[in-house]
């Protein structure tokens, strides 16, 4: 019976050995280790060179971690970049990403990194680009906490890329003024025209959405059961006198998609049957057509003002 208590005992010890903790250092999230990575950031922002090369040490490097092949980067390219960045981007800022916050880790006596947590903002005024590139970064210290010896950044390179990718030409598809599928967009208009519902409503696939993108919250699209009760409405008040197309509508054909948009611009005079008096409203119509034909998607802009009181 004793060996079996000694035995409990023992494991008992040796389970609470197990769990034991080390602390191994301190988290601060005030410390002059942010304040120096804060000011290192303004002056990054600002393209303040001068101010950048006193604030670290001698063989400082950095890492741009997202790359394929990350390896150490000198601080002449660093300094370009925040030259290039500071001159080119419109607003540019780069802040606390929400409610994050810094954290200043000091391990042992002598080794302190701080961690960011980041977004980069701003508009690239060449191109108009609107950065929005989440960004964490590890800064370390030298032994004494004064200067920074290196720079650990993580990022978006996509979103990178993109903005490169703004600079030049890319063909996404084909656009046409004149296409057999250019009809479902007239003859939409056309039974629009005439009140025939019937023959409008055929037009539609039986899931298709629509959106009323002035006169409704965003996001509300309708069924199309929903937009004849609305068009039915909208005719116990109204006569269409006359659509007239204005100009002409495109059809974009855009690679990897069967569907086809079509965007057009319509005159459509009305008529108030109360009071006899007649407008001329303007239209804007977008349509998704798909492979067979149906319309599964439309967006069509006008101004309720427009219509005659």
């Amino acid at each position: 019976m004793k060996k079996l208590v000694l035995g409990v005992l023992m494991l008992s010890v040796m389970s609470i050995s197990a769990q034991k903790k080390h602390k191994n250092g301190r988290i601060y999230d005030q410390h002059p280790g942010i304040e120096l990575v804060n000011e290192f950031t303004d002056a990054f922002v600002a393209g303040d060179a001068e101010k950048l090369k006193s604030m670290v040490t001698e063989d400082f490097k950095w890492w741009q971690m997202n790359s394929m092949e990350p390896k150490p980067l000198t601080l002449n390219r660093l300094l370009r970049r925040s030259n290039y960045l500071s001159k080119n981007v419109i607003g540019l800022q780069i802040k606390d990403r929400g409610s994050a916050y810094s954290d200043a880790m000091e391990y042992g006596k002598d080794d302190l990194n701080v961690y960011t947590y980041q977004i980069l903002k701003g508009f690239d005024k060449n191109t108009g680009y609107k950065f929005q590139i989440p960004r964490n970064s590890i800064f370390f210290f030298s032994k004494d906490g004064k200067k920074i010896s290196g720079l650990s950044v993580s990022d978006s390179q996509l979103k990178w890329k993109k903005s490169y990718d703004a600079w030049g030409t890319t063909k996404n598809g084909t656009i046409y003024k004149d296409h057999p599928m250019i009809s479902k967009a007239r003859l939409l208009y056309a039974y629009i025209e005439i009140g025939d519902m019937e023959s409008m409503k055929a037009l539609y696939s039986e899931n298709a959405t629509i959106l009323d993108v002035m006169n409704s919250e965003k996001d509300a699209s309708k069924s199309v059961e929903e937009e004849m009760e609305s068009l039915k409405e909208f005719y116990k008040q109204y006569e269409i006198l006359n659509v007239s197309e204005s100009g002409y509508p495109d059809l974009f054909e855009y690679e990897g998609s069967d569907n086809k948009t079509i965007i057009s611009w319509w005159d459509i005079t009305v008529k108030n049957k109360k009071s006899n008096a007649i407008k001329e409203a303007v239209h804007h119509s977008q349509i998704v057509v798909n492979k067979e034909g149906k319309i599964i998607n439309e967006q069509y802009y006008f101004n309720a003002s427009q219509l005659p009181k």
